[in-house]
Formats: structure tokens, C-alpha cells, sequence
């Protein structure tokens, strides 16, 4: 694929990320984006969040098996066929953007998919920082509506 990855966030997982950034705040809060590929679009459907017991102000950090046992009820509970993990989510309650250690681990996970994988940074003010990557490459993101 070229040029922009089109990307859809359904007004649910937006309220997801909101709200659990409002609880965690000052503290940052994070968790996966659940969804689907439609073609060239990745279709964010639905947002978890996935508790860092060590979370601080700046930062928070995916647990591998709380992230599993995440996804798992995620998928169980929405029974959607096509859902799936697309991406990572988190709070930055400074008001600043993705983070070099942000992009670099969004790159790193998408080499393990053949499709772009996303990462959403939640900042002050309820500003959505989008990115995405794909086996390995930063990849400029256009989001359109459902």
C-alpha cells in the first residue's frame, strides 16, 4: 500500500480512551485497539484498556499477559468475526505528542503483521495522536469517518 493508511475510530472507542484517561489522569493509561482491515482502511471498533499497575505521569507499559487476558474477553465478549488487535492506545496527560520510544515500539510490534498496526497517543484536551506503521515503517495516517 501507498500513501496515507485511511483509519476509522467508531465513536465508542473513543470514549473508551477518553474516559480511562479522565480516571488515570495524572497518571497515563493505555491498552488495544480492537478492529479490522477493510480493504486499505484499518477499522478501529472498539478500545480496552489494560491496567500498568506501574504507570506513572509519563509512562505506561503494555504487560503482555494482562494485555492477553484483555484481548481474549475482548474478543469473546463483542463476537464480532472479523475482530482483532490493530493497535496500542495510551495517555499522555503533558500535552505532547507520540514519543520517539512510542513510534519506535509501534514499528517494532508491526513487523509482525502484514497490515499497518496503530498506535493512538490520547492527549491533554482530548486530542488524538494517530499513527501508524507497517513491517517496520512509520506510515502517515489520514482518518476518515465511519
Amino acid at each position: 500500500m501507498t500513501g496515507p493508511v485511511p483509519v476509522v475510530i467508531h465513536a465508542d472507542a473513543r470514549q473508551t480512551i477518553n474516559e480511562a484517561a479522565g480516571r488515570a489522569a495524572p497518571l497515563e493509561a493505555g491498552g488495544l485497539l480492537l478492529g479490522w482491515w477493510d480493504s486499505d482502511r484499518v477499522i478501529v471498533r472498539s478500545a480496552v484498556e489494560v491496567v500498568d499497575p506501574a504507570a506513572s505521569g509519563t509512562s505506561w507499559i503494555r504487560r503482555e499477559n494482562l494485555a492477553q487476558q484483555a484481548l481474549d474477553r475482548a474478543i469473546a465478549t463483542l463476537g464480532h468475526p472479523w475482530m482483532g488487535y490493530v493497535g496500542d492506545w495510551h495517555s499522555h496527560p503533558a500535552p505532547c505528542e507520540a514519543s520517539a520510544q512510542d513510534l519506535k515500539s509501534i514499528r517494532s510490534a508491526s513487523r509482525a503483521y502484514p497490515r499497518p498496526l496503530l498506535l493512538i497517543v490520547h492527549r491533554s484536551g482530548g486530542v488524538l495522536d494517530i499513527r501508524a506503521a507497517r513491517r517496520g515503517r512509520s506510515q502517515t495516517v489520514l482518518e476518515v469517518t465511519a
